[in-house]
């Protein structure tokens, strides 16, 4: 097969959508090495990304911004089709135009539809360009793709997709966060100053993902917090409000790496992630794909991708997560069992259970 790819996220984005492209397309051509794999790009990245064999970078000519833009959205079908594309893929809620016409199939990947679920999170002209995207991507498309259960049911229930046009492929998570990193260990700790124990989390410091209620029940209960992820003027106003005998328990880092990422989270004694709403949830993942322990919320995708072994709580509750925390603190032989567990369940978001999906779906597609 050849197949192609809507890649801006692949080599602009260098986390979120950025790493799901990434990882699937690695994934597929470790798989599948007599693919041909083309990844359209619209202008020089600022990624890095090792092409694997089989797979190939295509940019216009032209490198000024409104000539890019343009290849972007309406001429990458022409360039497709010259190119032998028997199906086309956007890897990001969106394709370009005229795929149908050139004769083309394509499948689009659906992440979340968040912007339509928390609109005052995003500005109006975000939305509005979010919503056009996925509506097109949806109509055109032969196929969607939801990468959980609740955005397939978002899906049908905000946009009225037909059921029947959307299954559910899952998204892995860099194979680092499979490995053991025990030679990395001492020198996170030396390099950050990290506690002998701590619990941990990662994401964006907004609203959405809940921050400040992991500080302030962690800071009751005086165990050290560390801290992964973007601010935002919510963290910072957080923190001004906050008192320096609270703060003492929290360490905001910077991580320059997957491996040291992947590493704080071996390291971590639990991992703590009470977002209000996840189209998927891939720090969950991440967690438990280093045995970590895991305690999220029991809410939108969370529940299907934290499985059995996790401990679910109503996010909106300190009480619940201060008792979900001592749980687990207090009690080496759960943490343990949740570990074993955790990873266990995680198996089937793995990369070649996944790439093995993905490559029968574009099959089926193309022999629709």
């Amino acid at each position: 097969m050849v197949i192609g790819f809507e890649a801006k996220r692949v080599f602009h984005n260098a986390s979120g959508l950025g790493n799901y492209g990434r990882n699937l397309i690695t994934s597929l051509a470790h798989e599948n090495a007599n693919n041909k794999y083309l990844l359209y790009n619209y202008r020089k990245g600022n990624v890095a990304f090792d092409l694997p064999a089989g797979v190939e970078e295509i940019r216009p000519k032209l490198q000024n911004k409104l000539a890019a833009n343009l290849w972007r959205q309406r001429l990458i079908s022409g360039k497709a089709k010259k190119d032998g594309v028997e199906i086309f893929h956007g890897l990001a809620q969106e394709l370009p135009y005229g795929l149908q016409k050139k004769g083309i199939k394509s499948i689009v990947t659906i992440h979340d539809l968040i912007f339509l679920r928390f609109p005052n999170l995003y500005k109006r002209i975000d939305r509005n360009i979010y919503l056009k995207k996925v509506k097109h991507a949806c109509l055109v498309s032969d196929l969607v793709v939801a990468v959980s259960s609740q955005t397939r049911q978002d899906l049908i229930d905000l946009l009225q997709v037909p059921a029947e046009k959307i299954v559910v492929i899952h998204q892995g998570c860099d194979p680092l966060f499979w490995q053991k990193h025990q030679n990395n260990i001492l020198p996170m700790i030396k390099k950050f100053g990290l506690p002998e124990r701590f619990a941990l989390f990662v994401g964006t410091l907004e609203p959405r993902k809940n921050p400040a209620r992991v500080a302030e029940v962690c800071a009751k209960l005086e165990i050290p917090l560390v801290l992964v992820g973007k601010p935002t003027a919510y963290w910072t106003k957080f923190l001004q409000s906050a008192s320096t005998a609270q703060q003492v328990y929290w360490q905001h880092i910077r991580v320059s790496s997957t491996r040291d990422l992947a590493t704080l989270y071996a390291m971590a004694d639990v991992f703590i992630y009470p977002s209000i709403f996840e189209g998927f949830g891939i720090p969950v993942l991440e967690a438990l794909a280093s045995g970590t322990p895991v305690i999220t919320g029991n809410n939108s995708a969370l529940r299907e991708v934290a499985g059995p072994a996790s401990t679910l709580i109503n996010v909106e509750s300190s009480a619940d997560l201060s008792k979900a925390i001592m749980a687990l603190w207090n009690n080496e032989e759960l943490r343990h069992n949740n570990s074993e567990k955790g990873l266990n369940f995680a198996q089937q978001f793995t990369d070649g259970v996944l790439a093995k999906q993905w490559l029968n779906t574009y099959k089926n597609v193309l022999g629709a």
